[in-house]
């Protein structure tokens, strides 16, 4: 135990002794330099601090060594810096020069680089700035910017990274054209002009790449992120031609000779941050050759990253209308390229028709974005097989029922054209007998008639990825060639063919249309189960839960309740675009939920409507759920009774005679309904039983679903104004509120419920939107019919009275005809109810 301490004791002397002899010989450097008058003397102190730096063993112990590199190498070429001048310059020959220079191109070049940069930027006109500019000139035509890369990506591997530094550095590599230009000016080097910088800085990464490549073949690990960082800004900065135009065929050419930079590059994409993915993929779009390029480089990013997939789906297609033909077919052909992604391309293809059809649009629109969104239909149109544009069958009627007379109408000529040529590409899709326009075809007409048929995007990845309908049938295979077939085959080819005249070729196939695809997850058998999956990473098992779970609540109610406000508050939350019909089952498990446990699941999403951090569309969710859980709750369903089932009479075998009995019921059915038919009756007697009352369930809950929502509607929250620019959710409160209204038709709290919508309608009956004005008035015809007229007279009377006055008003003023139509409804109801009154008091 003794030899072990005093082992260490001798060990922590060594190094503290190493550390003390290089700080030692440092310290009496920095002191002769100032005072070196002789070129032979200074080599000779140069030299002996060059030892620190030197490959060779036998030069400085290992550990001196990196004390020097990881301490003193920094402050000892600031010491160089600050002594160069026309005295150095003097001493030393240009051979003499060359070890100056290499104290900083054959260190650390990460602290290597920041010396120069910060000595450019500091130092002014002089031998010392000259020297500085040299050098960094040097360090970049000697690749040294790939090692500086490099040796981040090893830094961010250690225990204890330095992102600071990182950072810095990142800054510095990406702006350097920007940092010298203002530092140099007029005596700037051509070498670091944007034009001739940035394409080094891709031959760099390109390096790296390499490196990265034989470290994962060695077994080794290896961060990739700041790689993307460099990439990512300097196409931030605007200098994405210059970088890419360099990187991506470079690029391309290693992916095709190896899988490992295939994994790279997807990598390399996928690690840039998203403050930056917008630059990478612009700049991507611009210098790929087509849409297999994009593909091979970003894989299916755009179903992995919000941000690319609404960049592709959203940005580039609806926000930017400068976009040119070639990219619009990269950005189309990307999605429709492989089968995962071709989802997308359908969705992109409904949201292009209800825009184009739509009249504002096209009011308000310029004749740019008009004929972007024209090229884009027509190129993503062109993309689709036939099952797809079955599929949006709909939405190509809607938008010729509605978009084309919109076109029609237009006064500007070229606008017109763009609607008939749109309408006549879209009709061949539901009739084949299309539309026909006559119009004189210009330049423009003719490129977007081109768009029609776009060349092939690339066949041997679009036969792997997607099956267009009809491609391996036997009658688009070609048959051999006769010549080089020998005897015995083509007696055998020719017995081949007689046999294939009894194949099954025109069978009829099955229908298979309603099948569904077999999942290898199965669907969790217990809600806590359910839960724990949708905080997993696997789509799969997520989607089969989703589908599972609502119906797995209702069937275990007991357990449901147990967990009742924790599975509405993930689900709420929750959010996986990449299933399929997720909105709806999420919906559909949201009301399952609070139709199980009706008190707890609404007092939590009527306390969150109001809470912040929410957005709008999760407060019209949280609306929707409470109105289509108030309408199961108040459906009557009567308890089914169970029926015996009369036994059949066997036959001799013993089994039951089914055919004997079919027929039996066949004939004493036509017997009664020719009798039926032949006899008449003055009189019917009770045709249908009485309907089996039941409790409506909603009744004893309305209250918890409706005061809680109509209390906190005047408070404005940070995020959320329903009095001010919120006036959607507004409107979409309101009719909810209607519906639980008249949902509590004849439920004891159905008056008061009565009161307090009236009074909230009379708050707000001057909104200036329409949509909310239609909502209160539908608010006061649900008062009218849920309410008894005798309590409405006795409770609120005075309310009545003004509420008439302002119907018989919005009838005469209002400027929505809807209102006024809405408006009269509710006096006429009024004066009926009044009316049967009156009638039973007479009586």
């Amino acid at each position: 135990m003794a030899a072990c301490i005093l082992s260490t004791h001798q060990a922590k002397g060594l190094v503290n002794n190493s550390a003390m002899d290089v700080r030692s010989v440092l310290h009496e450097t920095s002191s002769e330099l100032s005072k070196i008058n002789d070129g032979d003397k200074l080599v000779q102190v140069f030299m002996n601090i060059k030892k620190y730096m030197d490959v060779d063993e036998d030069s400085a112990p290992l550990k001196e060594k990196a004390e020097f590199k990881r301490v003193h190498y920094t402050p000892f070429l600031r010491l160089l810096v600050n002594n160069m001048g026309p005295r150095w310059v003097d001493l030393l020959t240009p051979e003499r020069l060359e070890l100056w220079d290499s104290f900083f191109l054959e260190g650390p070049p990460d602290q290597a680089f920041l010396v120069l940069l910060d000595s450019v930027e500091r130092t002014k006109p002089s031998i010392c700035l000259d020297r500085c500019v040299h050098v960094l000139e040097r360090f970049l035509q000697r690749g040294a910017l790939a090692d500086l890369i490099w040796e981040i990506c090893q830094q961010q591997l250690e225990p204890t990274p330095t992102p600071v530094l990182h950072e810095v550095i990142l800054g510095r590599i990406c702006s350097l054209p920007d940092h010298l230009a203002n530092s140099l000016q007029k005596r700037n080097k051509p070498l670091f002009y944007p034009k001739n910088y940035y394409p080094r800085v891709a031959g760099a990464i390109l390096r790296v790449l390499r490196m990265i490549s034989d470290s994962l073949r060695e077994g080794k690990g290896c961060s990739i992120s700041f790689v993307s960082q460099v990439m990512g800004k300097v196409c931030m900065q605007g200098h994405q031609i210059e970088l890419l135009s360099v990187l991506v065929p470079h690029l391309l050419t290693l992916l095709k000779s190896d899988c490992i930079y295939q994994r790279l590059s997807w990598r390399l994409v996928e690690s840039v941050p998203e403050r930056w993915m917008d630059a990478l993929i612009t700049g991507i779009l611009q210098v790929a050759r087509g849409p297999a390029d994009v593909s091979k480089l970003l894989g299916d990013l755009v179903l992995k990253n919000k941000k690319v997939e609404y960049l592709f789906t959203q940005k580039m297609l609806f926000l930017q209308y400068c976009v040119q033909k070639e990219k619009l077919q990269c950005i189309l052909g990307y999605l429709s390229l492989e089968k995962s992604r071709r989802p997308l391309m359908v969705k992109v293809l409904r949201e292009l028709l209800e825009v184009w059809s739509s009249a504002s649009v096209v009011k308000h629109s310029p004749h740019a974005q008009l004929l972007h969104l024209s090229r884009s239909i027509l190129i993503c149109s062109s993309l689709m097989n036939d099952d797809e544009i079955q599929s949006c069958k709909e939405e190509i009627k809607f938008a010729l029922v509605n978009g084309t007379h919109v076109y029609l109408d237009n006064s500007i000529l070229n606008t017109r054209r763009l609607g008939m040529l749109v309408s006549e590409a879209l009709s061949k899709y539901l009739n084949p007998e299309p539309l026909h326009f006559e119009y004189e075809e210009d330049e423009e007409i003719k490129e977007l008639k081109s768009l029609l048929s776009p060349p092939c995007i690339c066949p041997s990845n679009v036969e792997e990825s997607v099956k267009i309908p009809g491609e391996s049938s036997p009658s688009n295979v070609s048959p051999p060639r006769n010549d080089d077939v020998k005897p015995e085959e083509g007696s055998r080819s020719a017995s081949r063919s007689d046999s294939e005249l009894d194949s099954d070729d025109d069978l009829v196939p099955y229908d298979m249309s309603e099948d569904t695809e077999l999942k290898k997850s199965s669907a969790p058998a217990y809600i806590r189960d359910c839960m724990e999956v949708l905080l997993s990473d696997d789509l799969e098992k997520v989607e089969v839960t989703m589908r599972a779970l609502a119906p797995l609540i209702r069937a275990n109610t007991a357990a449901s309740k147990e967990v009742s406000v924790e599975l509405v508050k993930m689900l709420l939350h929750i959010d996986q675009p990449g299933i399929e019909h997720f909105e709806e089952l999420r919906h559909e498990a949201l009301v399952a939920s609070t139709v199980v446990d009706p008190i707890l699941a609404s007092k939590y999403l009527t306390g969150e409507f109001y809470s912040l951090n929410y957005n709008l569309r999760q407060r019209m969710d949280i609306l929707d759920v409470l109105a289509s859980a108030a309408k199961d709750l108040s459906k009557l369903v009567a308890p089914t009774k169970s029926v015996k089932p009369k036994p059949q009479p066997a036959n001799k075998s013993g089994t039951p005679n089914t055919a004997a009995t079919a027929a039996t019921a066949d004939w004493k059915k036509i017997v009664e309904e020719r009798i039926a038919m032949k006899t008449r009756r003055f009189g019917k007697g009770q045709s249908a039983p009485e309907p089996v009352s039941v409790p409506n369930s909603f009744h004893v809950v309305a209250g918890h679903f409706f005061f809680p929502l109509i209390q906190n509607f005047d408070r404005p929250v940070v995020t959320f104004d329903l009095l001010g620019e919120d006036r959607l959710v507004l409107g979409k409160l309101v009719h909810t509120l209607a519906c639980l209204m008249h949902l509590s038709t004849n439920a004891s709290v159905a008056s008061q419920m009565g009161k307090a919508l009236l009074e909230f309608v009379w708050v707000l009956r001057f909104h200036l939107d329409p949509y909310v004005r239609q909502g209160l008035l539908f608010c006061v015809s649900t008062i009218l019919l849920s309410v008894p007229w005798e309590r409405l007279m006795t409770d609120m009377a005075e309310e009545v009275i003004e509420t008439q006055r302002w119907l018989a008003d919005v009838t005469e003023r209002d400027v929505d005809d809807d209102c006024r139509r809405i408006a009269l409804n509710g006096l006429v109801l009024m004066e009926k109810l009044k009316k049967n009154l009156h009638s039973r008091n007479k009586k």
